[in-house]
């Protein structure tokens, strides 16, 4: 059965449930930090690419759930395009207009600025998919323990919150059930928004402060440290987790180097914008 929320891992016999959650992390962190010092679009596409056929191929993520997964990436990545469209960044007298909508004019240099934060920002949410859809949230903790020697009261703190936030969906619905048996009806209007955005999250705060507590006190009635425990299941570094960095991050270090060969490689320069 397969578990369609976008915070969840999904139940599919991939390769890449099989890679060490840890690995899986810090490839992804390397690959995004990385992206975040490129400007030039061609790299950036290819790298985001690079990063789709993962998640499509290896990760075998169905593309319904990764086009849901990665439309909050999506909208602010046009964010950052239309904003930096209309702000080209340049010398005063270099800039070139390529459309005029009124008082707003699109500028060459930022239209290009902002297409390269766009891609920037679908490749974090590519490669953040490539690791959220394949991880298991019980081995990730572990693996965080075992691999990266986190403290194990803080990494089952992370696996509560983790464990909790793919009920967020379901707990809203009740929430707006339970206003539509009141008789608080759904307004249009930005008014209306703002203020079901007020009746929504106040009770999903509250709820999500009653959870924690339970969850609180269920540790320390348990007397949980995290000191001299015995595990029932490790997490070891196998020759699979070696294959999947040496194919992630040498896919990466091939495309820059090919578009370094080609002169299109444009690095970080010390600036927000070419």
């Amino acid at each position: 059965m397969i578990r369609r929320g976008v915070f969840e891992s999904y139940e599919l016999a991939s390769p890449l449930h099989l890679v060490n959650p840890a690995v899986k992390l810090l490839c992804s962190l390397a690959v995004m930090l990385f992206v975040s010092l490129i400007f030039d679009i061609p790299t950036l596409s290819a790298i985001a690419g690079w990063g789709l056929l993962l998640v499509l191929g290896l990760a075998r993520v169905r593309p319904t759930v990764l086009a849901r997964a990665m439309l909050p990436f999506a909208i602010f990545g046009l964010g950052f395009l239309w904003m930096n469209a209309i702000l080209p960044r340049a010398a005063e007298g270099q800039a070139e207009a390529l459309l005029r909508l009124g008082p707003l004019t699109v500028w060459r240099e930022g239209l290009l600025n902002g297409i390269s934060f766009a891609i920037r920002a679908l490749s974090f949410g590519v490669y953040s998919v490539l690791f959220v859809a394949t991880t298991d949230p019980t081995t990730f903790v572990l693996s965080l323990i075992h691999q990266l020697r986190v403290p194990p009261r803080l990494a089952y703190s992370a696996l509560a919150a983790y464990r909790y936030l793919p009920t967020l969906h379901a707990e809203l619905a009740q929430i707006r059930a339970a206003h539509r048996l009141r008789g608080v009806g759904e307004t249009g209007g930005l008014r209306g928004k703002l203020q079901q955005a007020y009746r929504y999250t106040i009770p999903l705060l509250a709820a999500a402060l009653r959870r924690a507590g339970r969850t609180a006190n269920a540790m320390e009635a348990r007397a949980f440290t995290g000191r001299q425990r015995t595990w029932y299941r490790t997490t070891r570094l196998r020759t699979v987790d070696a294959g999947y960095a040496l194919l992630a991050l040498g896919g990466v270090a091939a495309i820059v180097v090919l578009s370094a060969r080609a002169g299109t490689l444009m690095l970080w320069s010390g600036r927000l914008w070419v």
